[in-house]
């Protein structure tokens, strides 16, 4: 008690004879120093609580047997190494190294060089045809202009690949290693492996109708158009097969993280109603810390793919519409926030029924949620929400009004240009039917 009474004593003359700096800093110091001789005597609420705990050591053996994620999505990837989109490598069982690697001269990526190769000699030649036969063509309808600029636009995603895909390809890997260790981690708190039950029949069928859809789509435009040619339609099928592949892609990458947000947020529900849950909770936070920068991955490792994706869905919408309309004027015719539930379900805590370090452990869990939240964005550019359909279809609107006007206008001036050929015609009929009744 007197050394207590001491120690206040000498801080209030130092108080007073230090500057203002000084003594922030020392009432920091003295504050630090409180909080920590409070945790020291505090046995419910010990330091390394709140500290995350060094790497777990796996073996990879471990690893490989508990990567659902990996186990129910390897139809996916399989079919990208064959097509040469995405050339990462799942590593031989045993060895100890990343489960997944990406190297620019490994098996994968030596056929991606000639799977590519031999793609972009058919793209080249049939761009050429399609270009040679545009321009030499002199009587083209409009519906025609519009359907070549359409499948020439369709050609450039096979150009850009090697930029939008290869080079994000060590990012792929990444989120495919942080996926197999977040399972792994999620099984040694938990004690309960993650489950994808529905996730392998929905792979496998993505796979199927990728490539079903791109045979259906390309073979009904070279019925129905009589300028594509056959061989044609051979320059097609994998670009179109490619863009449904990277839409199925992102939905069995939301869809796994739907099912492990469900059940991570049920395993939260059961350690908030054990008791003196503190150290739990600290597992948890730390797993849902990863789980949000797992996401935040996602949409760096994919951003250029999904990027390109919209570029030209946003393009093609623009050209078709405009050309539909076109030709009827002229003839006639949610993914919800995850944070949010984990927030509510920590935010029903009853803190005055719990221990000091259940409500410090669900105070920090509330900071790390909001710290951390499970954004994911295309490498900074834009936001993946609801948001990001309607101010694209806000873009797609403006730009199809100021077409249109254009359109509108050419129209008009058409239908000008038509009325004086046609009054200047009948002017002249007009003077030589007076010509010969003068001549009479």
């Amino acid at each position: 008690m007197i050394h207590s009474q001491m120690e206040d004593s000498q801080y209030e003359i130092r108080h007073q004879v230090l500057n203002p700096n000084q003594r922030q800093q020392l009432e920091d110091r003295r504050r630090i120093k409180e909080q920590l001789h409070q945790l020291e005597q505090d046995n419910e609420s010990p330091t390394h609580m709140y500290r995350r705990k060094l790497k777990i050591s796996t073996d990879v053996n471990l690893l490989d047997k508990h990567d659902s994620f990996y186990h129910t999505t390897k139809s996916l990837l399989v079919l990208f190494q064959i097509m040469g989109v995405m050339p990462i490598m799942r590593s031989p069982k045993g060895v100890d190294m990343p489960r997944t690697t990406f190297t620019w001269c490994s098996k994968a990526f030596l056929w991606a060089y000639f799977i590519y190769a031999c793609e972009t000699v058919v793209v080249l030649v049939v761009a050429r045809e399609r270009i040679n036969k545009f321009i030499s063509t002199s009587d083209k309808r409009f519906d025609e202009v519009i359907y070549n600029i359409i499948f020439m636009s369709i050609m450039v995603p096979h150009f850009l690949l090697p930029v939008a895909s290869w080079r994000n390809g060590s990012e792929v890997a990444k989120f495919k290693n942080m996926w197999t260790d977040f399972q792994y981690k999620y099984l040694i708190v938990t004690g309960k492996p993650i489950v994808f039950p529905k996730l392998y029949p929905i792979t496998w069928a993505l796979c199927i109708v990728s490539w079903t859809l791109s045979l259906v789509i390309i073979l009904s435009q070279y019925y129905l158009q009589p300028d594509f040619q056959f061989s044609h339609t051979f320059a097609y099928y994998h670009i179109i097969a490619m863009l449904n592949g990277f839409c199925s892609l992102w939905f069995v990458n939301c869809t796994a993280f739907g099912t492990a947000s469900k059940a991570f947020a049920k395993e939260l529900t059961d350690v908030l109603a054990t008791e003196r849950p503190a150290a739990k909770l600290t597992e948890y936070r730390h797993l849902w810390v990863d789980l949000s920068h797992m996401m935040q991955q996602l949409g760096k490792a994919y951003s250029n793919m999904y990027g390109i994706y919209c570029l030209v869905i946003f393009f093609t919408t623009i050209i078709a519409t405009y050309g539909s309309l076109s030709e009827i004027i002229e003839h006639g015719a949610t993914y919800k926030e995850v944070g949010l539930n984990f927030q509510e379900r920590l935010l029903n805590v009853n803190l005055t029924a719990v221990d000091k370090a259940t409500q410090k452990e669900v105070e920090m869990f509330l900071v790390a949620i909001d710290k951390n939240p499970p954004t994911m964005n295309l490498d900074g550019y834009a936001n993946i929400n609801r948001g990001l359909i309607t101010s694209n279809i806000s873009f797609m609107a403006t730009y199809l009004v100021v077409l249109m006007q254009f359109k509108l206008t050419l129209l008009r001036q058409s239908a000008k240009n038509a009325f004086i050929s046609s009054l200047k015609s009948n002017l002249s009929r007009i003077r030589n039917l007076d010509v010969d009744k003068l001549s009479t």
